[in-house]
């Protein structure tokens, strides 16, 4: 969703799932998924050696990086529209069954463990 499509007038895809139900996601502060990332390299094993000689297989390891704060989609299209001042022209959509998913919610108690992480656990449109 862009904001501009809403300043712009233009319609916005809103969607739901099944019978009216809500698609409602776990929104992520981009500068969490930053920290994330730098977080991880900074405390994974080498793989090389010096000179490029291989010592071990690269290190795998998987983190779920998050909000843990689902929110419907419908509110967070009603809090742009307070922050921009401007009614969005929602176009109510079944969603799609091959696209996304009726609900997500981050675990991000192995990345907050293994990475320290202080995870800014706020979400933009309760007014942070």
């Amino acid at each position: 969703m862009k904001k501009a499509n809403i300043l712009k007038g233009k319609s916005i895809p809103v969607f739901e799932w099944g019978n009216h139900g809500t698609v409602v996601h776990d929104f992520t502060y981009i500068d969490d998924i930053v920290k994330g990332c730098l977080g991880a390299l900074d405390t994974a094993e080498k793989s090389t050696g010096s000179g490029g000689k291989k010592e071990g297989a690269a290190q795998f390891r998987i983190f779920i990086l998050g909000n843990t704060s689902p929110v419907p989609v419908s509110d967070l299209v009603s809090f742009l529209e307070k922050l921009l001042k401007v009614k969005a022209k929602r176009r109510v959509m079944k969603s799609p069954r091959n696209g996304d998913v009726p609900f997500t919610h981050a675990n991000i108690s192995l990345a907050q463990r293994e990475l320290s992480l202080g995870i800014n656990q706020r979400w933009i449109c309760k007014g942070s």
